[in-house]
């Protein structure tokens, strides 16, 4: 880490987003106290992170198990239940993420069907604040909507959720906050749609077209490139009059049908990062 300053709000959802190596699960680890800092200073709900009084109100995913693999589900939700003054029914915490169904060991679990328990886990001590790593590595799509739904109910009931996850354009609906870190330092610290309204465009038309006339088109601040066969990126502060010309052009060169010009998180998040092989 590298001199890395972030605050979140109480009763929000903060992502962190960044390459692999970037330092998102070492600042998880700090803050649960599984890892010291050489220098600065660290606070959850107010407290060190190696307060006894965090035991009862944060609830966590690590991507390093710790969960019996011997047990079945039932079995570990009910456990990690009877450790809480207040616990949320286990059955009903199952039930939620279709758990009731699974009466194999943990081991024997899909991956998927393993997160699926370490949410429930999280969950089921009804935390103040959530600390997720990468929660819906492995699951389905079915199982990844529930799972966000959960998280939007459990935020109106004013829960601060802090996750990382390697899925910008799944997260940019659904959060309020998204931290960018990159080689150990907050690149940027905004909303989704503060993010994205400075990413990149792209659309889709024939391929491998003569861009010369499109970049003429734009300007000398733009600069267009295939990024792969078909698929084109502006760079460039790229407002409705540039998007009416893209249209415009790219219907003069080929394409049958109107053609739809996309910003998005995963955009700008590429770019910030410098994450994209081209």
């Amino acid at each position: 880490m590298d001199g890395l300053d972030l605050q979140v709000e109480p009763g929000t959802t903060c992502v962190l987003l960044g390459p692999n190596g970037a330092g998102k699960t070492t600042t998880l680890r700090v803050l649960l106290g599984l890892q010291r800092a050489t220098s600065g200073s660290a606070r959850l709900l107010g407290l060190d992170p190696g307060d006894q009084a965090l035991r009862h109100s944060v609830g966590v995913l690590l991507q390093d198990g710790g969960l019996p693999m011997a047990a079945t589900p039932a079995t570990i939700v009910s456990h990690f239940a009877s450790l809480y003054a207040d616990p949320l029914p286990p059955a009903e915490v199952m039930d939620r993420l279709g758990l009731v169904q699974l009466r194999r060991p943990y081991r024997r679990l899909s991956g998927g069907e393993q997160q699926r328990v370490k949410i429930a886990v999280a969950l089921v001590g009804r935390p103040r604040l959530l600390i997720l790593d990468e929660p819906t590595t492995g699951m389905d799509p079915a199982a990844r909507r529930v799972f966000w739904t959960l998280l939007d109910e459990i935020r109106d009931q004013g829960v601060t959720t802090l996750m990382t996850t390697h899925q910008p354009d799944e997260a940019g609906t659904r959060v309020d906050q998204i931290a960018v870190i990159n080689r150990g330092k907050v690149i940027a610290d905004a909303s989704p749609a503060a993010l994205i309204d400075h990413a990149p465009v792209w659309f889709t038309c024939a391929r491998h077209l003569d861009l010369d006339p499109l970049r003429s088109v734009l300007g000398p601040g733009f600069e267009v490139v295939e990024v792969e066969p078909g698929r084109y990126r502006v760079n460039g502060d790229v407002g409705v009059s540039e998007i009416s010309a893209i249209k415009a052009w790219a219907v003069g060169h080929g394409s049958s049908q109107e053609v739809t010009v996309v910003r998005t998180l995963e955009e700008a998040y590429l770019d910030m990062t410098g994450g994209a092989a081209w």
